[in-house]
């Protein structure tokens, strides 16, 4: 079951602004796009864990943890990605980190467990 929905007088007057402004804009503009960054050769988003301390501002060899099930994941035999780049803070050793691939091939950092 679905609930009228009330617009204010204002509300309404924003509303028809922003639907005329992008009907009068360009259509010269290219659309946005999306796109797979993990291709064929492997996956965008990487499960791992840190075998040395990862300081802000380098690069680290992490291991894959993607093995196991879900809550209870064991560390992939021999895989390790390297050169990922971690942007944001320090890592302690042994800790948890996701990792995602940028346009450019590389890994960077987007969480870790907190020390």
């Amino acid at each position: 079951m679905t609930k009228p929905v009330a617009f204010s007088e204002d509300g309404a007057r924003r509303i028809i602004a922003a639907a005329k402004a992008v009907e009068a804009g360009s259509r010269d503009m290219p659309g946005i796009r999306f796109r797979d960054v993990g291709g064929d050769d492997g996956d965008a988003v990487r499960l791992g864990k840190t075998s040395a301390a990862w300081i802000k501002g380098t690069t680290a060899t992490i291991n894959v943890w993607e093995s196991g099930t879900a809550g209870s994941e064991t560390q992939t035999s021999g895989e390790t990605l390297n050169g990922c780049v971690n942007k944001f803070a320090n890592v302690a050793t042994g800790k948890w980190v996701i990792v995602a691939r940028g346009v450019n091939g590389s890994y960077y950092l987007i969480a870790a467990e907190c020390s």
